[in-house]
């Protein structure tokens, strides 16, 4: 961690702003603490935290994904801006009783939609603005993401579950 008197505490990974008890940055899953262990491998030192389980694991059992530490459990999430996916649909109706399940539950879920832009060339499978990262002119129709904060993947995952939303 970086520090000065009257700047903010900086993750010395990725520089986010992080508080002084903090054990691990939330964003990057860089550990502050010391002697930190696997919680798989009680012998080895952990090489950080999963920002989604927040349970510290060595490099055997995590890794880094992009700049963000994650254990192979979630290593495959899809992760944007500290949110992560945790459901999809492509039933606009089925989406937003997911995510008001998980609102009811007291999570903060975030509905995003990527349909293909109406200004099209050809019909519906080539548009003129296809989404970042994509080739050609194929439109991407990913229908409807619920995303959380990556700290309440674990109980919105569990919450799908007791709705049957996932298995």
């Amino acid at each position: 961690m970086k520090d000065s008197k009257n700047d903010p505490l900086l993750c010395s990974n990725c520089e986010t702003e992080v508080q002084a008890d903090d054990e691990f940055c939330p964003e990057c899953g860089e550990v502050f603490a010391e002697n930190v262990r696997c919680v798989l491998h009680p012998v080895e030192t952990a090489a950080g935290v999963c920002i989604v389980c927040a349970r510290p694991f060595c490099e055997e059992c995590g890794g880094r994904v992009e700049h963000h530490f994650l254990c192979h459990e979630h290593e495959t999430l899809h992760i944007s801006e500290g949110m992560a996916r945790v459901y999809r649909s492509t039933d606009a109706a089925e989406a937003v009783y997911a995510k008001t399940a998980l609102e009811e539950a007291g999570l903060h879920p975030q509905l995003f939609s990527r349909k293909s832009s109406p200004i099209s060339i050809d019909g519906l499978d080539y548009t003129l603005f296809p989404a970042p990262g994509e080739f050609g002119r194929r439109a991407i129709d990913d229908g409807f993401t619920v995303m959380v904060p990556c700290q309440e993947v674990v109980p919105s995952e569990k919450k799908l579950r007791e709705e049957e939303f996932i298995e």
